[in-house]
């Protein structure tokens, strides 16, 4: 009885190993923000100066914001939150040159 037991244990284990490392498949730019962009958020660059408002959030962590009455696709590794704010590394005229 109790090498049945300790069978089933080690297949449970064995089994429960895989499932548990496949879990953290988490995209590497969504967690470097410290919170998800929100639609209709105003978007600064580094000096505070308003760049644009976010249009659309992709799955990528990248976001479409809304520059001049164009849509920009401002990328995730430029975007982080300071002071509860979203911020990219770009300036607004940077920004328009991504169209």
């Amino acid at each position: 009885m109790r090498f049945h037991f300790a069978i089933a244990s080690v297949i449970l284990a064995a089994s429960a190993a895989p499932a548990a490392a496949t879990q953290v498949t988490e995209a590497p730019a969504a967690a470097a923000l410290a919170r998800p962009p929100v639609e209709g958020e105003v978007l600064r660059d580094t000096k505070a100066r308003i760049v644009g408002k976010v249009y659309k959030v992709q799955p990528s962590g990248a976001i479409l914001a809304i520059v001049h009455r164009e849509t920009v696709r401002i990328p995730a590794e430029t975007l982080s939150i300071v002071d509860g704010k979203l911020v990219t590394t770009l300036t607004k005229s940077e920004a328009l040159k991504r169209k």
